[in-house]
């Protein structure tokens, strides 16, 4: 069985005897509940706000569908986050029955492959409003967005069902652990009834199956949460700069630089994560884990939550100067975060073009 420190990997192999010391242990603890805490009240209370703006007080536009979408995600995350916080403040002990553990591991998975495919959508939209103009102007608006966010929520899903199955509780010392169980129950009656008669190869095939489904889920993620996604955006932003440069296309350019930023920081936020669950794999039967990964993961855990309060920060202070924004309504400032800017086939001697305003769905944007 491998017991999570947290609620934000189906297999980690972090136990609370990895941690390399009582002293340390103590101060990673203390540690990682104040980053939780702290991410859960901004999380929720900021994309709370992004969220109930978008809906009742912004137009519906493709930009503001694909920001609500963002914003729902890292909500549900950050709601789930004082499970995690409670389970590491009571030493790994869980409380909450099992269907919580399985649907606080599970919401998590999900919102993190909801946040990248959401992500990668909107660069591929933006490279598309460049390239094919026509096209855009002709079939680009909400509907689309929202038949697109669904399917994205759709395949976030089916990626992350497995969070949900392998999920479980069990009872030691004590204590009520959730930890990730990759044996069916039938799997654990038929291993437990060949331990009494060959204790050496139940073992062997335990450990062969566990590896296996863990090597399986971990690179499914490494590769459809992480890969896959930064290698379509670095493309659709590789062939939109090529794009721009070729044509001499004007922009305002200040939506493109929120993009750019929130993206930078899911990347930065999640890729010490996957470099962890790499090292992992070739340390799956070693215990203890070497210190270097014992710290990592942890760290890395806390950095992942952390990004799902980080973009109403970066909205408030890339929507606006931070300065004048103090003094203007959170609607104003969502609005020029989210604004469809114009995008025209224009000389740089005709590039001071006005934005086009929030409804102008035709207008052609970076």
């Amino acid at each position: 069985m491998d017991v999570d420190g947290n609620d934000l990997t189906n297999g980690s192999k972090l136990h609370q005897d990895d941690l390399p010391s009582d002293g340390l242990s103590s101060v990673f603890k203390t540690f990682i509940t104040v980053i939780y805490l702290v991410t859960f009240i901004l999380g929720v209370f900021g994309n709370g706000v992004v969220i109930w703006v978008t809906v009742f007080k912004l137009k519906r536009t493709v930009n503001t569908v694909w920001f609500l979408g963002l914003a729902i995600a890292d909500f549900a995350f950050s709601l789930f986050l004082p499970f995690s916080t409670v389970y590491i403040a009571l030493g790994f002990h869980w409380p909450f029955g099992t269907a919580l553990c399985k649907l606080s591991s599970g919401i998590t998975v999900l919102t993190m492959f909801a946040s990248i495919l959401t992500l990668t959508a909107i660069s591929v939209d933006r490279c598309v409003l460049v390239v094919l103009p026509v096209w855009s102007k002709n079939y680009r608006g909400p509907r689309l967005a929202v038949l697109a966010s669904l399917v994205l929520w759709g395949v976030s899903v089916a990626l992350s069902v497995p969070s949900f199955i392998f999920r479980d509780t069990a009872v030691t010392n004590s204590s009520t652990l959730c930890y990730t169980n990759f044996l069916t129950g039938a799997e654990e009656a038929a291993f437990e009834s060949l331990a009494p008669v060959d204790y050496d190869t139940a073992i062997a095939e335990v450990e062969s199956l566990e590896g296996a489904r863990f090597h399986s889920l971990a690179l499914a993620r490494l590769l459809f949460g992480f890969l896959l996604p930064l290698l379509v955006i670095v493309a659709s932003y590789a062939t939109l700069s090529l794009r721009l440069r070729r044509s001499r296309l004007a922009h305002s350019g200040k939506p493109f630089k929120v993009i750019i930023a929130i993206i930078l920081a899911f990347l930065l936020c999640w890729a010490p994560y996957h470099i962890c669950t790499l090292m992992e794999l070739q340390y799956q039967h070693s215990q203890p884990l070497p210190l270097a990964l014992r710290l990592g993961i942890p760290l890395s855990t806390s950095l992942t939550s952390f990004n799902s309060c980080l973009n109403p920060i970066l909205y408030i202070c890339m929507g606006h100067n931070f300065r004048q924004s103090v003094r203007r309504s959170l609607q104003k400032i969502l609005e020029n975060a989210f604004v469809e800017d114009s995008m025209h086939y224009q000389t740089s001697s005709q590039a001071k073009t006005k934005p086009a305003s929030l409804g102008e769905e035709g207008s052609t944007l970076v």
